[in-house]
């Protein structure tokens, strides 16, 4: 190449040079553009309307067939800690009902039912297989102490779904100091100690009047003297509660029957539990009474007392009678005063 030749195009070089960083730098704030506009569907740049996406892929096969951990059905949550059950004699020959009160679970009590409906038929199988086998023994308690044992024989289990009444029909071998009892508290072998005796506390004679005079005096206090009229007790316990030497349970009725089933349009019920101080006489320490109507019957009925929680401490356990069915509820103490502190009711099976 001549010299001339070089020396023109070294006067053109800088506007070449100028020009080709331009369109580099216009290259490259392009690229950049058409990133931030990845979003969009449709761009126009530079007359031209460009379809703007994401790219697609293929879900591999493997993906597709991978099992879903959240489609596994949940857990029967069938008991894990001993099963507290209630028994109840039918006849003299010793042929006796069994049914559960509560699971006890983590310090506390737990209702034993099925939670979703749709398991009910497989809870009730799980829960058959392993609570009601022929010849399953059940050790029956009356307070501390052990009075006998309760054979299975076979389920007797009704209701449907949520509401299942789990019991099972069998027979009690009780001890001779025991055997004029009819209901008691039942503990798989070996999840409670207790003695070997039984010290049944006697009712005095007065009872029965002193009871009256002390649910009257409550009902008065709690202003429900209109709608409940204090007469003879439906049931009557001489019990060893509290500090004194004697104590009592009794129910009081008024247009009402001491069971389930729908009362009349005004109905009305009264539980109390009182202590014999010697130099006072009688003293109410629970005391539970209102009137309803149908469907909303609750009369209290005193079963045992018992170290249910195992903390040392004894607990009261009532069976409870509405418009449909029974339950049953825990009575504990705070401080100095007794209250509920559990109960097994279910609204949704008592509606049915």
């Amino acid at each position: 190449m001549d010299g001339q030749r070089i020396d023109e195009m070294n006067k053109l070089s800088p506007s070449l040079l100028q020009q080709g960083r331009w369109r580099s730098r216009a290259g490259s704030l392009g690229c950049a553009a058409l990133a931030l506009l990845a979003g969009c569907d449709n761009v126009e740049w530079g007359g031209i309307e460009v379809d703007v996406r994401e790219p697609a892929y293929e879900r591999p096969d493997s993906l597709e067939a991978a099992p879903d951990s959240a489609a596994q059905p949940p857990p029967l949550e069938l008991p894990v800690g001993p099963v507290l059950f209630h028994v109840r004699r039918i006849d003299d020959a010793g042929r006796a009902i069994l049914e559960p009160v509560a699971e006890l679970a983590g310090g506390g009590l737990r209702a034993v039912a099925p939670s979703r409906a749709e398991s009910s038929a497989e809870y009730l199988s799980e829960f058959v297989g392993r609570y009601f086998r022929h010849d399953r023994p059940y050790t029956l308690f009356r307070g501390a102490a052990r009075v006998g044992t309760f054979y299975v024989h076979e389920p007797a289990v009704s209701g449907s779904g949520l509401c299942l009444d789990l019991r099972a029909e069998g027979h009690v071998e009780l001890r001779p100091f025991a055997d004029t009892l009819s209901e008691f508290l039942a503990w798989p072998p070996g999840a409670r100690a207790g003695s070997d005796s039984l010290v049944a506390p006697r009712l005095r004679g007065d009872m029965r009047s002193l009871s009256q005079v002390l649910a009257r005096r409550r009902v008065q206090d709690d202003g429900l003297t209109s709608a409940l009229r204090i007469r003879s007790p439906a049931d009557l316990r001489a019990l060893d509660v509290g500090d004194g030497q004697y104590g009592f349970a009794a129910t009081f009725l008024a247009g009402d029957s001491l069971g389930a089933g729908p009362p009349a349009d005004s109905a009305g019920a009264a539980f109390i539990v009182a202590d014999y101080a010697p130099a006072s006489g009688f003293f109410p320490i629970f005391f539970d009474a209102g009137w309803y109507g149908p469907g909303q019957k609750r009369v209290l009925r005193w079963l045992d007392a018992a170290d249910v929680l195992g903390d040392g401490r004894n607990e009261w356990v009532l069976r409870a009678h509405g418009d449909a069915g029974s339950w049953y509820e825990l009575v504990a103490q705070s401080d100095t005063a007794w209250g509920v502190a559990w109960t097994s009711r279910r609204p949704l099976c008592e509606a049915r």
